[in-house]
């Protein structure tokens, strides 16, 4: 046992933190992200029956796949680890984008919408979550959304959100205590994809990350 032990304290000095940000209309925001952490970019496609890893520059991997497949984000989490890193920040953006129409959405419509949303979230954060409680550290940021409710759908997206803010504060109650910080960060609607907003959205996670226990932010707007 005793010889052992150089070589664990070898492989544990070889493990650090990543980011994972999830989201497909925040991609901007991952190149931002990389010179400081290593990053995996994870990208909804609901066509995936397999993970796809593609490099896309030093310190930043894209990730295509289903995140409603537990099993294929459970697998993307390992892959992480045996790449000797672990999860200590992951950002959010859930999918709010949608085709707007004149007609009253399908109950099928409906239904993937909240796939994409609300379901996603309790994915991810079950999966993140699971990884930081093995070190008792980690960062969660979710982004909402807010804007005028002109339609039926903005009243669905306000709606979504809400549920996922709720998500959020549970989330932080709970794993707060545990090392766990959780985070709910509301972000302009339609503005995503301003490379302004990204670069503060950035500095803004990135403070929010290196905040000290005892001064975390639970909701910012």
């Amino acid at each position: 046992m005793i010889k052992l032990l150089p070589q664990w304290l070898k492989a544990q000095q070889k493990v650090q933190g990543c980011a994972v940000i999830v989201g497909n209309d925040i991609q901007a925001l991952s190149p931002l992200f990389s010179p400081n952490i290593p990053v995996y970019q994870l990208q909804h496609d609901v066509t995936q029956t397999q993970s796809q890893l593609e490099v896309q520059a030093q310190r930043l991997i894209r990730v295509r796949l289903n995140l409603l497949d537990a099993a294929a984000l459970k697998s993307v989490i390992r892959q992480i680890q045996k790449s000797g890193y672990f999860v200590d920040l992951c950002i959010f953006q859930p999918d709010f984008v949608f085709a707007k129409n004149s007609h009253a959405w399908s109950a099928e419509q409906l239904e993937n919408y909240w796939q994409n949303t609300g379901l996603t979230a309790v994915s991810i954060a079950q999966a993140v979550i699971r990884q930081m409680l093995s070190k008792q550290r980690g960062t969660l940021i979710f982004l909402g959304t807010q804007q005028p409710i002109e339609s039926e759908q903005d009243l669905l997206s306000q709606s979504m959100s809400a549920s996922i803010r709720a998500l959020a504060q549970s989330l932080a109650r709970d794993f707060h205590p545990k090392g766990i910080h959780v985070v709910y960060c509301v972000v302009p609607h339609g503005q995503t994809a301003k490379h302004e907003l990204m670069q503060s959205l950035q500095q803004t996670c990135w403070h929010l990350y290196q905040q000290p226990k005892s001064t975390w932010s639970q909701e910012l707007r």
